[in-house]
C-alpha cells in the first residue's frame, strides 16, 4: 500500500494520481478506483472526488484483472524479462479475446504460460493471418511507456510481403488517408471520406514473373495499413481475399513482421528483435523461384 500527502487542492483523484504516477495511466487508476484500491483520508471515494490540500491518500497497485481463461498454446518466444515479451506470432494466432475467437488468442496463451501470474498488456496487434513479431507488456508502467513510443510513432517495424503482379520502382512511398468503409465497416479504404493520414514506404526485394517480393516500413500505424495501400496502387498483397484476389499461391496472405526496434521500458536502450520467415510464407519464395527459372 502506498501513502501519499496531497500536496494540491481541488483536484480530481484521478488525475491527481495520473499527474503523481505518469508510468500509468489515468484509466488504470480509474480501475483501482472503482475496485476500493484506493482511499482518502481512510475512505473509498469516486474518480470524479477531488483531494484536498493534506488529504491522505492510500493507494494499493494491482495487476489489471483479468477474467480471460489461460489456454495453452504453442508460443515462439523471441525475448522475454520483467517487462516485456517479445513473440513470433503464428498467422493463424488471433491476438486478442473477440467475437468467436475467446479461447484461441494470444492473450489465452500468454496468460496460461505465466501461468495467470501476470497479465499481457497489448501496446499493438497484427491481424489474424499476418505472422511475425508483435510486444508485449507485461505490467501497467511498461505497457504506458511503450504505448507512447508507438503513438510518437517512434518504433521502427520492418514487414516482409510479397504483392501480385511487378513493381517497376525500386523503392516509393504510398501516402494516402485510410478511414471505414461505409458500404462495409470492417474494411479499411482510400477514399472522399477517409480522414486519417497513413504513409508507407516500400522497397523492391526481388521480382518475379508476376509478382514482387517487398520490403515495407509503415510511418504510420493505421488498422491493415500496409494491406490497404499495395492494394491501392494495384499490387494486393498475395493471398489477401479481403482486399486483393482469390489466392492461387497462398492460403492466407503472405505478410510478415520482420523486425521491430524500440527503446526498452527499464533501461531505456534501444532494444531490436527480428523473426525468420515461417514456412509457408518461405514455400510460396520457392514456388515463385521455380517459376521463375522454367520460363
Amino acid at each position: 500500500m502506498e501513502k501519499i500527502i496531497a500536496e494540491k487542492d481541488n483536484v480530481r483523484v484521478d488525475n491527481y494520481l495520473r499527474e503523481k504516477f505518469p508510468e500509468y495511466s489515468r484509466g488504470y487508476f480509474q480501475r483501482l478506483i472503482k475496485n476500493g484500491s484506493v482511499n482518502i483520508n481512510g475512505r473509498h471515494m469516486e474518480s470524479g472526488h477531488k483531494v484536498r490540500l493534506g488529504d491522505i491518500v492510500e493507494i494499493e497497485f494491482t495487476d489489471k484483472e483479468t477474467k480471460i481463461m489461460p489456454v495453452e498454446m504453442p508460443l515462439d518466444i523471441v525475448y522475454e524479462d520483467d517487462d516485456i515479451i517479445v513473440i513470433n506470432k503464428r498467422p493463424d494466432v488471433v491476438v486478442h479475446p473477440a467475437g468467436r475467437h475467446k479461447l484461441d488468442t494470444l492473450v489465452n496463451g500468454l496468460l496460461f504460460y505465466w501461468n495467470n501470474k501476470s497479465f499481457p498488456f497489448m501496446v499493438h496487434r497484427l491481424d489474424k493471418d499476418t505472422s511475425g513479431l508483435i510486444v508485449v507488456a507485461k505490467n501497467e508502467p511498461a505497457k504506458e511507456f511503450l504505448s507512447r513510443q508507438f503513438q510518437n510513432r517512434s518504433v521502427e517495424k520492418k514487414y516482409l510481403t510479397i504483392v501480385e503482379g511487378v513493381i517497376k520502382e525500386n523503392e516509393g512511398c504510398i501516402e494516402a488517408p485510410l478511414g471505414r468503409s461505409p458500404e462495409t465497416p470492417r474494411k479499411i479504404v482510400v477514399g472522399p471520406a477517409s480522414r486519417k493520414a497513413a504513409k508507407t514506404f516500400f522497397k523492391v526485394k526481388k521480382r518475379y514473373g508476376n509478382a514482387t517480393y517487398l520490403e515495407v516500413k509503415p510511418h504510420t500505424g493505421r488498422t491493415h495499413q500496409i494491406r490497404v495501400h499495395l492494394a491501392f496502387i494495384g499490387h494486393s498483397v498475395i493471398g489477401d481475399v479481403e482486399y486483393g484476389t482469390q489466392p492461387a499461391l497462398a492460403a492466407r496472405q503472405m505478410l510478415h513482421a520482420s523486425e521491430i526496434k524500440f527503446i526498452h521500458p527499464l533501461t531505456k536502450k534501444t532494444v531490436a528483435f527480428s523473426a525468420v520467415l515461417p514456412e509457408d510464407f518461405k514455400n510460396v519464395l520457392e514456388e515463385l523461384e521455380d517459376e521463375k527459372k522454367s520460363v
